[in-house]
C-alpha cells in the first residue's frame, strides 16, 4: 500500500472529478481526504488498552484482506442510518475510504513485488519485510509529494494530511465501528478510529523527517526488542529530486506476485490507472449498484490480491 502522503495526494487528484456537488465545503472535502487513509490510522493505535489496539490492527488486516463489496456496502448502509446533519460528511469520508482502495489494489502488487525482489537479492534480509515495505513506501511518499507539489516533509509535514474535525471524527468512527461488527465480527469503541488518527499524527510528528536525533533515539529504542526499527523505515526524508528507483520510472519488467503477470508500469503509471478507476467504483457506490461494484472491484482486496472478495 502506498503511504500517508501518497494516499492524501490522491484525494486531492481526484477530487475534482467527482460530480458537482457530490463533495463541497470545507468540512466535507476534510472527511473525504481522511477517508483517503482508508484504515491505515487503524495500524497506528498504541494509546489505549492494549486489547483495543489489537482490536484496531485486527480490523486493519481484516479490512486490506477482503471483503471489499460487503465492506462498502456496509459503511454505505451505515450513512443512509446517520442523523441527517451527519450524511454529506459520511458519504465523504466513505467516498474517500473508496479512494484508498482504488489506490492500493493497483499499487500494492507493484511494492510487494520489489520487497520480495530485495529478500531475494539479500537473503539477510528475511524477516525485515514489514520494514522494507514501508521503506519503499516511505521513499515513493518524498518523491511524489516533490514530483506533484514541489515540497517536502519539512514545507508539508506529513501530519498536515490528517486534517479533521470533532465531526468527521465522529461520524468516521460511527462508521468504522459499524461495519467492523457488521461485516469482520470485531466489536470496536466509535471512539477508536478517532483515537487512531491521533496516534498516526503522533507517530509522523515523532519520526519525521528521517535522521532526526528523536527518530535515531526511537529506531534505538525499537531495536532493543527487535532486528529492524520500523519508525525509522517509515520516516520520510528530504529530498529534492524527481529520481525515485522505488518508483520504477525507467519502467523496468517487474512481476505481479498474485498472478505472476509480466508488467512494467512505474508507480506513476499505477497512479493513473487508479485514478482512472476512481470514478466508476465511486458511480457504482452512491449508486448503491451492488452488481456492478462487484464487478468493478473484480475479486481484488487492497493489496491487489485476486479471489479475496465475498
Amino acid at each position: 500500500m502506498p503511504a500517508l502522503i501518497t494516499h492524501h495526494l490522491f484525494g486531492e487528484d481526484v477530487l475534482p472529478e467527482l460530480p458537482a456537488g457530490l463533495v463541497e465545503g470545507e468540512e466535507e472535502v476534510l472527511a473525504f481526504l481522511l477517508g483517503n487513509q482508508g484504515p491505515d490510522p487503524l495500524f497506528a493505535r498504541f494509546s489505549t488498552l492494549p486489547s483495543h489496539a489489537f482490536a484496531c490492527r485486527r480490523l486493519a488486516h481484516e479490512v486490506q484482506g477482503g471483503r471489499v463489496t460487503r465492506a462498502f456496502l456496509s459503511l454505505r448502509d451505515g450513512v443512509s442510518r446517520l442523523p441527517a446533519a451527519d450524511e454529506r460528511i459520511g458519504r465523504a469520508f466513505v467516498l474517500g475510504v473508496l479512494g484508498h482502495y482504488a489506490l492500493d489494489r493497483a499499487a500494492h502488487p507493484f511494492v510487494i513485488w520489489q520487497q520480495r525482489a530485495l529478500v531475494d537479492v539479500d537473503p539477510s534480509l528475511q524477516g525485515a519485510e514489514p520494514e522494507i515495505h514501508a521503506i519503499i513506501e516511505s521513499d515513493i511518499d518524498s518523491w511524489i509529494i516533490w514530483e506533484k507539489r514541489h515540497a517536502t516533509v519539512e514545507e508539508r509535514p506529513a501530519e498536515s494530511n490528517l486534517m479533521r474535525t470533532p465531526r468527521t471524527e465522529r461520524v468516521a468512527g460511527a462508521l468504522v465501528s459499524q461495519t467492523a461488527l457488521a461485516v469482520f465480527g470485531i466489536g470496536l469503541g466509535a471512539s477508536e478510529y478517532a483515537g487512531a488518527v491521533r496516534d498516526y499524527e503522533r507517530l509522523y510528528r515523532a519520526i519525521d523527517p528521517a535522521g532526526s536525533k528523536l527518530v535515531r533515539a526511537a529506531g534505538a529504542a525499537e531495536r532493543r526488542f527487535r532486528a529492524h526499527s520500523y519508525a525509522q523505515a517509515s520516516a520520510h526524508h528530504v529530498r529534492r529530486t524527481d529520481e525515485c528507483p522505488a518508483a520504477n520510472l525507467s519502467c523496468l519488467p517487474w512481476t505481479n506476485p498474485f498472478t505472476g503477470a509480466a508488467r512494467t508500469e512505474s508507480f506513476a503509471d499505477l497512479y493513473d490507472e487508479a485514478r482512472r478507476a476512481y470514478p466508476r467504483l465511486a458511480e457504482a457506490f452512491v449508486r448503491g449498484d451492488e452488481s456492478r461494484l462487484r464487478e468493478l472491484v473484480g475479486g481484488l482486496n487492497y493489496e491487489g490480491r485476486p479471489d479475496s472478495d465475498e
